[in-house]
This record gives C-alpha cells, structure tokens and sequence, in this order.
C-alpha cells in the first residue's frame, strides 16, 4: 500500500523514546502504534478479525487497526494452557517465608508467551456499512470506523473483558468482575480497582487505596507519558536496601486495553517490531513482563517490588489525554510507616460493591 494511504502514530522512535535511553534505570511501559488508514482512498477489501481480506467495492473504506501486527494473532491458541516462567527468589519482603499465595505467583509467574486476545479488540472485525453509518465486530469503533481516544463505554468494555476473561482462562484464573459501581468512578479509580482485580484473582490481598501525593506523581508521568516516578516527599520503605516500589505506564484507548496489555501482552512478541513492550527486546530480555510484574508486586528482573504479601501498599494512578491518545499510570509505593490518608479504599469503595 502507498505510504500515502496511511499515517504511524503512538510508538516514539528510538531517538526521541526516554525508555530507550542508556540512562534509564527501570524498563518503560508499552507504546501502541496505532494505524491510521486513509478514509477517503479506495482500498481492495475490509479486513476481518482473522487477518483474511473480504470482497468489498472500491468506495468502501478499511477499517483502522490501532494496533501492531502482533496483537492480531500472537501468543497461545485458545485450547492450550499456557506455561509459565517461575523464579527462584526466595522472598517476596521482609517479612520472611512468603505465603502460600506467594509461592503459587513466583512458581508460575508470567506465560512463556503473550496471550493472543479473543477477541482482538485491537482490530476492527468485519463491518458493515448502513445509510452511512458503520458497525464492525469491535464496538470500540465509532460508527465512521475511528478509534477513540478514550472510551468507557459498556459495549467496548464488555468486549474487552471478554478478552481478559479469555487469558485469564489459559491461565486457570477466574474470569474478571467489576464493581457495580464501575460506571461512576473516575478513571483514575478505574485503574486502581483492576490494578487490585489481577492480585486479588491471584489470591493475593489487595493494596489498600488511592493516596493523593502518589496520583499527583502518576499524574504528571501521565500528562508527560511516561513511567511514574518515587513521589517527592512519600516516605517509601526498602526491601534489602532498595525502595518497595513499582508503577507502569500504557498509552491506549480503555483501562481495561491498558490493564490486558500490562498483564496479558506483556512479553516477547517475536521480533521487536511485533512487541509492544518498548523494554523487552529479545525473548530473554529482563523488561519483559516488568509491567505485570510491578503491579502484581514482585519484579525479579528489576527490583522486590512492593511485595506480594504486602498488606499496607497504596497507590497512585494518572489519566491523561495526549497526542489523541490516552495516558495511563498506576505507581505502587509501601509507606514506611503507618498507612497515609487515603482518598479511595479498597475495603470501603470497592470491595462491597464486588
């Protein structure tokens, strides 16, 4: 296809990425290239889920794909049970021999390959065309077949869990259930909550809140798309010496996209131009599976993380809307101290409404 017919936004290049810096002590979280295609240019068909070109007339335009190539089919078939890579750290924290929970995450940490999702909400299906008006397989796309900057609407997020519900069946996990309440909270209560969803699926206990001086640090790492930083003036406890820390940043279009990238898509895509994860650049490289590390709480390639039996964690999350794209950021600290003020808790905001 022309180069004319289609525009890459979304993936900074090597020279201007601060993640692909020499520099940079910890990995940076994915960047979505999203495609862009030419409405107005008459293309040869309208590319379905699976890849494969339909008939279409010379006026029909190609629905977009937001997405690299290998979100439309990496990862393991539906029918197999994914593996996983384990580790042999002893530790999870301070605190001594880790739980039983704990042992059962370090055994079996993160799949040896991403999870294809089913389905590919990073596609936009077939679609049809009516008085002008389309509608594709993927209700995340608007009815002029766009890709939104931000959505929460219902219909997209049903089938985006649908996804999530898929991965986490490869990997035995129950399926995903948000709170009753979800459609009133902010986004930024959002990624608190799914945050807490991928621990507590994995018998982990949640972290327990939003606390302001930590979103106010995910909010200007959102607002500059980038991974959070240590907030100033948080005291922050150690792990043998090193800060009990963690966060991640996604680009994107939904918190449930972010929150499937993050723990589902996470790893070695084949080739670097097929991995969404700008840090893991080979198939061995530690980046790999640092996001879903981070915030399940024990990053081995990195850092102790927060710790998986940690109990007294509160979080930081940023939104923000840059380049036409959504900017997400959950940064995980353990306090030194007693737990600080809180703004949103799991007990009392969320865990009734489950």
């Amino acid at each position: 296809m022309p180069h004319t017919s289609r525009t890459f936004a979304g993936r900074p290049s090597a020279s201007t990425d601060p993640s692909r810096s020499t520099g940079s002590r910890r990995r940076r979280a994915f960047a979505w290239r999203r495609r862009l295609i030419t409405l107005s240019l008459p293309v040869l068909g309208t590319v379905l889920a699976s890849g494969v070109a339909a008939p279409a007339s010379a006026s029909q335009p190609r629905p977009a794909d937001p997405a690299p190539s290998a979100h439309q089919g990496a990862g393991a078939p539906s029918s197999l049970r994914v593996t996983h890579r384990s580790t042999s750290h002893a530790s999870t924290s301070s605190t001594g021999r880790p739980s039983a929970a704990a042992r059962r995450v370090m055994a079996h940490l993160n799949p040896v390959a991403n999870i294809a999702p089913a389905p590919n909400f990073l596609v936009a299906g077939p679609c049809t065309n009516a008085s002008g008006s389309w509608s594709c397989a993927n209700p995340c796309l608007s009815t002029s077949l766009t890709w939104p900057s931000f959505t929460d609407a219902p219909a997209c997020n049903q089938y985006v869990l649908r996804a999530i519900d898929h991965a986490r069946a490869v990997e035995g996990l129950a399926p995903m259930t948000l709170p009753s309440t979800w459609y009133s909270l902010t986004t930024t209560q959002q990624l608190f909550v799914v945050t807490n969803l991928e621990r507590v699926a994995r018998g982990l206990r949640p972290y327990r809140g939003l606390n302001a001086t930590l979103s106010a640090a995910a909010q200007r790492a959102a607002a500059s798309r980038a991974d959070p930083a240590l907030a100033r003036g948080f005291a922050v406890a150690t792990t043998r010496g090193v800060p009990a820390w963690g966060g991640a940043w996604s680009g994107g279009f939904s918190v449930l996209a972010a929150d499937y990238m993050w723990m589902y898509d996470d790893g070695w895509g084949g080739s670097v131009a097929a991995t969404s994860n700008v840090a893991c650049t080979t198939s061995t490289a530690r980046g790999c599976w640092g996001h879903r590390d981070e915030l399940l709480g024990y990053d081995p390639g990195y850092n102790p993380g927060v710790g998986l039996d940690a109990t007294n964690v509160v979080v930081g999350a940023g939104f923000a809307r840059v380049r036409s794209s959504s900017s997400f950021t959950v940064l995980l600290e353990r306090p030194a101290g007693a737990p600080p003020p809180m703004t949103f808790t799991w007990a009392k905001d969320v865990a009734p409404y489950l």
